[in-house]
C-alpha cells in the first residue's frame, strides 16, 4: 500500500506542474530515489497514465483523461427529450438524417437519430473510430493534445498528420467529408459529444451551410447537457432599501430654532 500511495503521490506531481518533466526533476519533487521513479513511471507507460515526450520527458497520458471520462455521469435520459428536439430542428433545416453520439468504448457511440423530417429513428450500431470517421475526428479535436496522440499510436495513424487535421477542424469548428460533425463542448471546453449530419460530399456550398447550423445544434445540445443555473444572489445590504422614519400620529415634529448664540440670516423669517 505504501508503494501505491507513492506512485500516486508522484502522478499527483506530474499532474499540478502541468509541463512535461524529467527523471531527475521527478525523483526531486517525488523525495524517492531514481530507480523507484523509474520502475513507477515504467508501470504508469503500460498503462497509459503517463507518456513519454521528447528528451525523454514525462507527461500525464490519455490513461488518465479516459478515467476522468468514465466519471464524468452520462446525460440523464430526461434530458434526451430536448436533445432529440434541437436534432429534429436541424434534420428539418437541412433536410438530412441528424445523429447524436456519445464517448464510450475508445470511440463514440451514437444514443439518438432523427431523419430528415426530424422524426426519431434507431441509432446505428457499431463505435464509430475517434481517427477515421468525421464524428470521432471533431470528438477528438477538442480533446487534450495527449489523448489525439496516443489514439493516433494506438490506430498505427501518422500523428503529425493528424495533429494538422485536428487543427484544421478545431479552426473551422466541424469536420467535413462524407459526414458534417460538430462536438458538443462542456463548461472547461471540451467535447463531452458530438453531432453528425449525413452530407453530399460533391456539395461544398450546402456542406459549409450545414457545418455552421450543426455547430448552432450542437451549442443547443450542449445547453440541454449544461446543469441549470442556480438561483439569483441575495441582495446585499447596500442594496436594500431604507425604511422611512414617519412621527407617531398626533404628535407634530418638533420645528428647529438657531442655537443660543447664532443670528438667523437676513432676510429670513423670524
Amino acid at each position: 500500500m505504501q508503494s501505491l500511495s507513492r506512485g500516486l503521490a508522484l502522478l499527483g506531481e506530474l499532474g499540478r506542474h502541468g509541463r512535461p518533466m524529467t527523471l531527475t526533476e521527478l525523483t526531486a519533487v517525488a523525495g524517492l530515489h531514481k530507480s523507484t521513479v523509474h520502475r513507477m513511471l515504467g508501470a504508469f507507460l503500460e498503462h497509459g497514465l503517463v507518456q513519454r515526450v521528447d528528451d525523454n520527458r514525462y507527461t500525464v497520458g490519455v490513461g488518465l483523461y479516459e478515467l476522468a471520462e468514465s466519471a464524468r455521469p452520462a446525460p440523464a435520459t430526461a434530458r434526451w427529450p430536448h436533445i432529440q428536439a434541437a436534432l429534429g430542428a436541424l434534420g428539418r433545416a437541412v433536410h438530412r438524417p441528424v445523429g447524436f453520439a456519445l464517448p464510450r468504448y475508445g470511440g463514440l457511440v451514437r444514443s439518438l437519430s432523427v431523419d430528415a423530417r426530424g422524426g426519431a429513428v434507431p441509432p446505428a450500431r457499431g463505435t464509430a473510430s475517434l481517427t477515421g470517421t468525421e464524428l470521432g475526428a471533431a470528438y477528438l479535436a477538442f480533446r487534450p493534445r495527449a489523448e489525439a496522440e496516443r489514439c493516433a499510436a494506438r490506430h498505427g495513424t501518422d500523428g503529425y498528420r493528424l495533429l494538422l487535421s485536428l487543427g484544421r477542424i478545431r479552426a473551422r469548428g466541424y469536420a467535413v467529408g462524407a459526414a458534417v460533425a460538430a462536438p458538443v463542448l462542456g463548461p472547461d471546453g471540451l467535447a463531452i459529444a458530438a453531432v453528425e449530419v449525413t452530407v453530399d460530399e460533391q456539395d461544398r456550398v450546402a456542406r459549409q451551410r450545414i457545418g455552421v447550423a450543426t455547430v448552432g445544434c450542437a451549442r443547443r445540445v450542449a445547453g440541454c447537457l449544461t446543469p441549470a443555473v442556480g438561483p439569483a444572489p441575495a441582495a446585499t445590504p447596500a442594496s436594500r432599501p431604507r425604511p422611512t422614519r414617519t412621527p407617531p400620529a398626533g404628535r407634530p415634529r418638533p420645528a428647529r430654532t438657531p442655537a443660543a448664540g447664532l443670528v438667523a440670516p437676513s432676510g429670513a423669517s423670524a
